[in-house]
């Protein structure tokens, strides 16, 4: 496995976690949106993938694309068993 690979899934599964614990302090939805993107693009492109995870990162994502708010996100729950089947042992 390519270390830039190890380097997006634990990128990504740091911000999983994070995302997991704000989920009682109701997290953002754009966060979750962009979570869900990466990891539909992980298996194929993990560069795309960081593409991704970087406009997770961007604070103002929220007010630059509005309409986000008319995507349907999964759960932080489905993601998270998403990304544990395709992340399996390699981390």
């Amino acid at each position: 496995m390519s270390d830039a690979l190890v380097k997006v899934l634990r990128r990504f599964e740091e911000r999983l976690a994070g995302l997991e614990g704000e989920v009682a302090a109701s997290a953002t939805h754009w966060k979750a949106v962009h979570l869900h993107k990466a990891l539909s693009v992980l298996p194929h492109d993990h560069a795309a993938a960081e593409l991704h995870l970087d406009e997770l990162d961007r604070v103002e994502l929220a007010r630059e694309y509005p309409e986000i708010a008319a995507d349907q996100a999964p759960t932080v729950d489905e993601i998270r068993s998403r990304f544990d089947m395709i992340a399996g042992g390699m981390l």
